[in-house]
């Protein structure tokens, strides 16, 4: 069982997701359906419909979370599971607990939300390196929590190349897709036209 882009849409609402989590959550998936259109035509076995859906709704819980403290990752995953979507559920929980080593496996949808959403800062797309250097102020207020910070921009550094080795362009590109304004519109366009969707956006 499958959850459309129209049932998560819904779902953000019926979870009443504020507008800005929202936004940078279509950035996400934004970046995820980019990356997955062109890594499934390089014969990547990459699923585009768990692939944004779990993009969409990878910070259900966020807003939850900071009013409460709870791990949004681990709350959203078990919704999304009891839900009887444990796809999703594990997409959602790998944003934040990324368990597979990436350069030992093929490139998964798991992979591919945790890495675009630490493309998106916020609501805008950027590197690898502003998103880390954000987040290190940010958190960053102890020795321990900048080793973590640092092994996790190690991490997403390894699955950029992994996913970049496949591709004919460099990681450079994604940051053209912040030009994109009516985002909701071109996911459901380009989730159908996949990859002859994305030219007149590169």
């Amino acid at each position: 069982m499958k959850l459309s882009l129209e049932d998560a849409y819904i779902l953000l609402e019926k979870e009443f997701v504020p507008e800005h989590i929202i936004k940078h959550s279509e950035k996400v998936a934004l970046v995820s359906l980019f990356l997955g259109c062109f890594l499934k035509e390089a014969g990547e076995n990459i699923d585009l419909q768990y692939l944004v859906v779990g993009a969409l709704l990878h910070d259900i819980k966020k807003y939850e979370s900071i009013l409460t403290g709870i791990d949004h990752a681990l709350l959203g995953y078990q919704i999304l599971k009891k839900m009887g979507y444990e796809k999703i559920a594990n997409i959602i929980k790998a944003h934040i607990r990324l368990d597979q080593n990436p350069s030992k496996t093929p490139i998964t949808e798991e992979e591919l939300v945790h890495y675009a959403d630490k493309r998106v800062m916020h609501e805008k797309i950027v590197t690898l390196k502003e998103r880390f250097e954000d987040l290190k102020n940010r958190y960053g207020k102890n020795k321990e929590i900048l080793s973590r910070l640092q092994l996790l921009e190690d991490m997403n550094y390894s699955i950029e190349r992994k996913i970049f080795s496949k591709l004919p362009f460099s990681s450079d590109i994604i940051i053209k897709l912040e030009k994109i304004k009516e985002i909701k519109d071109v996911l459901f366009r380009c989730i159908k036209n996949c990859t002859s969707c994305w030219w007149q956006f590169i």
